[in-house]
């Protein structure tokens, strides 16, 4: 039997792309325009998923997803909030948040199936995810991040990027995956003895090929850069993890809509099993792009260095994860110490 899903969307034309690249992907859609019949048919229908529009003429789309949250018989639905650019400040994904994702509009066929499917996945059976190797860090990721994930992980100089992806890099290949790591950051002979010194020793996967490692010399690449990455990166489609660390140099010289497009590209070689994950500096492009590819991606997570008291502390703060096992939303204190890696930091002591 096909999931069913309902749609309440005051925009017509939006409404009607919808049904048809949802009916197109073999599921029972039910939709509407109007506020109060979709409550109603939310509760007659106990769809799998709701998708809402945030600009109702009736009641707020959060009104009618709290709403849906305080009655018992709904409460358990998944709720994807469409909404605009101008919208997603006013939009938090926490533990008390009544929606479980957002989908800014205008969005692609490519952007509505893979916003749905880990959530519509549920509860099939026991996820698969990528690791940090540290549970603490784990859990503050919603359990870690599903496979066939597109995550931007992103942050200024020095906020600890580069190592929050190598602990990605030692979480997955202790669990017998295989990664291919394209860096301007490290040689294979520096990215050795980096992380030998965070007690992240790699060299026997290197010598087995579950690691493979590709240095990047970007910056003479110039406007071609972000074009020969993709290309060596679908040569690697068939690993089960390809990390870009960073991708910074790679997009200098691109207009916004190639920069979107290899986004664009990286979501098929998600669609296509793989998992990818781009790490960013903050800085590499402007606000309003940046918030475009984070609603692309299906994982953000953001790195951050802020002064508290005297001490420079970094925090990582997990904006979303698509399919999480566990709640998201939270931002935790870290330090980066050798023999180690990253370290979590008690509130008390980050205060003190």
């Amino acid at each position: 039997m096909a999931k069913k899903i309902l749609i309440i969307e005051s925009d017509q034309q939006i409404l009607s792309l919808a049904k048809n690249i949802l009916e197109d992907e073999g599921f029972e859609v039910v939709a509407t325009n109007d506020d109060a019949r979709g409550l109603k048919l939310a509760m007659k229908e106990k769809p799998h998923l709701i998708i809402l529009d945030k600009s109702l003429p009736g009641m707020d789309g959060e009104e009618v997803a709290r709403y849906l949250r305080a009655d018992p018989d709904t409460s358990h639905i998944n709720i994807i909030m469409l909404t605009s650019v101008d919208q997603l400040e006013l939009l938090t994904l926490t533990h008390d948040s009544p929606i479980d994702d957002y989908l800014m509009r205008p969005f692609t066929a490519a952007e509505l199936v893979t916003a749905i499917l880990p959530i519509m996945n549920r509860g099939e059976e026991k996820k698969t995810v990528i690791s940090s190797g540290n549970g603490e860090l784990d859990s503050k990721m919603g359990g870690g991040i599903p496979l066939g994930s597109l995550t931007l992980i992103e942050g200024s100089s020095g906020a600890g990027k580069s190592v929050l992806s190598q602990q990605l890099i030692f979480g997955s290949l202790s669990d017998g995956f295989n990664l291919s790591l394209f860096t301007s950051e490290n040689g294979v002979k520096s990215l050795t003895k980096q992380m030998r010194s965070l007690d992240l020793d790699i060299l026997d996967y290197l010598l087995l090929t579950k690691l493979k490692v590709y240095p990047m010399e970007l910056a003479r690449l110039g406007k071609k850069a972000s074009a020969h990455l993709l290309e060596a990166m679908k040569r690697e489609k068939k690993r089960d993890l390809l990390i870009v660390d960073s991708l910074t140099l790679a997009i200098a010289h691109v207009s916004t809509d190639e920069v979107l497009g290899f986004f664009e590209e990286c979501k098929r070689l998600c669609a296509d099993g793989g998992t990818v994950i781009v790490v960013l500096h903050s800085h590499a492009v402007d606000a309003e792009l940046l918030v475009r590819l984070r609603s692309l991606c299906d994982a953000h997570l953001q790195l951050r260095t802020e002064e508290v008291g005297k001490k420079l502390v970094k925090t990582l703060e997990v904006t979303k994860v698509r399919g999480a096992d566990k709640t998201t939303g939270n931002i935790v204190s870290f330090e980066v110490e050798p023999g180690w890696g990253m370290r979590v930091i008690p509130v008390s002591k980050v205060k003190g």
